[in-house]
């Protein structure tokens, strides 16, 4: 069985990746690189204002830890009845993986998802969608961290655009360290047992400093970008991709890889 190092935290209560892969034939370690810390005041406070939740539309949500905080840290201090008003929203999203995170939530009303796969087809499909539309805003809960492809494509066509932040992260102090006992590890076991080469996979830049050096000093692993961004920052890190996931999903990582074999 190959071994497949995600260079990410996993996922609660289930991580799609793991289920994944796992079904695919691999063994898949996780290597977190980065904290999250919940920030739920500010869009509990919108959420808890009836008037306000009432006249809402149309939330943004591009990340699981989004998601997280929502299950975790602001739905449960949310009545049953400012729960359900908040579930029929409807909300956009990017990737199989988040659109699944919140159906199991219990939204319902989601678009996006499965058939786009990055912010910009995203925002190109809410401005197809909503051309004739007069609307106040649109709630985008964001992390700390993000790119601005979203709020800028919806705001050059008119549309108000509120950015609320739902979680923080910080990078964790010995990533590296914990990376090179993995490596170490999985060489050690592919001189004992012969095993295939084993992927690495890239899930955002934040946190890969001293990896990305370390593996660019030590060869012989395969390397997956999750998609062109990432890829992009690899590149001009110096170090080349053996492949690229053509949406962030685990079903067309699992593709790239097998597909490179």
């Amino acid at each position: 069985m190959s071994r497949i190092i995600f260079l990410k935290n996993k996922t609660t209560p289930t991580d799609p990746y793991e289920t994944t892969f796992t079904d695919g034939g691999f063994e898949p370690v996780f290597v977190p690189l980065i904290r999250h810390f919940h920030v739920p005041d500010e869009a509990l406070t919108l959420f808890r204002n009836r008037s306000y939740l009432t006249k809402l539309k149309y939330i943004i949500v591009t990340s699981q830890r989004t998601v997280e905080c929502l299950n975790e840290s602001i739905l449960p201090k949310m009545t049953t009845e400012e729960q359900s008003l908040l579930k029929e929203k409807t909300i956009y999203t990017v990737g199989p993986a988040t659109s699944e995170f919140l159906r199991n939530s219990g939204f319902q009303n989601i678009r996006g998802g499965v058939e786009v796969g990055n912010g910009g087809l995203l925002a190109d499909l809410i401005v197809k969608s909503h051309s004739e539309e007069e609307i106040d805003h649109f709630l985008f809960l964001v992390g700390e961290i993000r790119r601005d492809i979203i709020p800028k494509k919806l705001k050059a066509n008119g549309y108000k655009v509120n950015e609320i932040v739902t979680y923080k992260t910080e990078n964790l102090l010995d990533n590296i360290d914990r990376f090179i006992l993995h490596y170490k590890n999985d060489e050690n076991n592919q001189a004992v047992m012969n095993k295939p080469s084993t992927w690495i996979v890239f899930f955002s830049p934040q946190g890969t400093e001293d990896i990305i050096e370390y593996l660019k000093e030590n060869k012989g692993y395969k390397i997956a970008s999750i998609g062109p961004t990432t890829e992009k920052y690899l590149l001009e890190k110096g170090l080349k991709p053996d492949t690229v996931s053509f949406k962030p999903s685990p079903i067309f990582l699992l593709n790239a890889i097998n597909s490179y074999k």
